[in-house]
């Protein structure tokens, strides 16, 4: 399994598509949250806020870490090098595993330095312009901290449980990046028309945001942030073990 592990690895780092994706996921928040520290109004900006700014800006980290989750995946069998791949290793449940581990590590890991990043250089900005910026004074708020770095460790689940089950990268990609843009903006408008009151609170990957809300409280309007998480995972749970099946047992 360690042999596994570590040549997906290598397959996962050596790809430029996804170094570039890394970087433009690590640059775009931390563009955002230096440039707010640096012109924002101190007055109007605390911990709290500071939080929110960089659980907000990651959760487009998470989305770009879920495109290399579905690319890393569909354009092996795009390209048949998955053919070899399974040909070296005849139990495709040990390469099925295998990918989603190494997929899913990369993400906390990515994602974890985005945070820590973020709100390090975002507060000694602000400190600097005579701001009182500290994790300490977040109190419960920094549970968003976390709350997104799970979030990102789900949304690359779910790009890979849609590689698997599409083996097209167009495909995965649009359904993961047109789901929360599109989709759920549209189910919600028929489910209000049908009168559901907040419906929004009922759409996977609306609820799974919610990990990286700062007030992680369940509302009329809101899961909150674990019940949120929990729904969020459960559905990518789903997607991804359908895929797996299917790839289990269907030619590659």
């Amino acid at each position: 399994m360690i042999n596994v592990l570590r040549s997906e690895l290598i397959k996962l780092r050596t790809v430029r598509m996804n170094a570039v994706l890394a970087i433009v996921a690590v640059a775009f928040p931390l563009i955002i949250t230096v440039l707010t520290a640096t012109l924002s109004d101190l007055h109007d900006v605390n911990s709290r806020n500071l939080v929110g700014l960089v659980a907000g800006t990651s959760v487009i980290t998470g989305m770009l870490l879920g495109v290399i989750g579905a690319v890393g995946i569909a354009s092996e069998f795009a390209f048949g090098t998955i053919r070899p791949t399974f040909a070296a290793t005849p139990r495709r449940s040990r390469v099925i595993v295998a990918k989603a581990i190494v997929t899913v590590a990369v993400a906390i890991l990515v994602e974890a330095t985005v945070v820590v990043l973020c709100f390090g250089i975002g507060a000694a900005v602000m400190n600097s312009r005579g701001g009182d910026i500290s994790l300490s004074a977040a109190g419960s708020a920094k549970g968003g901290l976390v709350g997104v770095i799970i979030f990102a460790a789900i949304v690359s689940l779910l790009g890979y449980g849609l590689g698997l089950l599409v083996r097209s990268t167009p495909v995965a990609v649009a359904l993961l990046l047109l789901w929360p843009l599109v989709a759920e903006g549209l189910i919600a408008t028929v489910l209000a028309v049908a009168r559901v009151d907040h419906p929004f609170k009922w759409l996977p990957y609306n609820a799974g945001i919610n990990l990286g809300n700062p007030d992680g409280a369940s509302t009329s309007e809101s899961l909150g942030r674990v019940l949120g998480g929990l729904y969020f995972f459960a559905v990518t749970a789903v997607v991804a073990g359908v895929g797996a099946l299917l790839t289990s047992r269907r030619d590659a």
